[in-house]
């Protein structure tokens, strides 16, 4: 199993050959070693952070979610505006990246800022990877 969860220019989480690697910030490694200590090594088992608080925090459930084979976008085809031509994959990187409000991720990706329709998709998808 090989797994890798990324933040753009930021952060990388990886699961191969049973070890967990993470390149990131001092608040993701010491996040990461906190799950290892009170779970175990394999991630598999660990649980995810309930009230995400950070994008440290949604990028380590994001991880959790995979290496469980449980992680799922509230929209599943793969592109989420079609006037814009943007990809869902784009409108989670910007959430990942910051963006907590549909005129964030319009600025971010220009989703939602043709006919609108997608709005409430990518309302969906804000509600998903809510910081609190």
């Amino acid at each position: 199993m090989h797994i890798v969860c990324k933040s753009p220019f930021q952060s990388e989480i990886s699961f191969k050959d049973g070890r967990v690697h993470v390149i990131g910030s001092v608040d993701l490694i010491e996040k990461m070693n906190d799950l290892k200590t009170k779970f175990g090594p394999d991630p598999r088992s660990w649980q995810v952070i309930e009230t995400a608080k950070s994008q440290e925090d949604l990028l380590i459930n994001e991880f959790i979610y995979k290496c469980q084979m449980k992680f799922k976008l509230t929209y599943e085809h793969a592109e989420l505006c079609h006037c814009r031509m943007v990809p869902t994959e784009r409108v989670f990187e910007a959430i990942k990246q910051g963006c907590q409000q549909i005129e964030d991720v319009g600025r971010a990706t220009l989703a939602g800022t043709g006919c609108g329709s997608c709005k409430a998709d990518i309302t969906a998808l804000l509600d998903q990877f809510k910081i609190s």
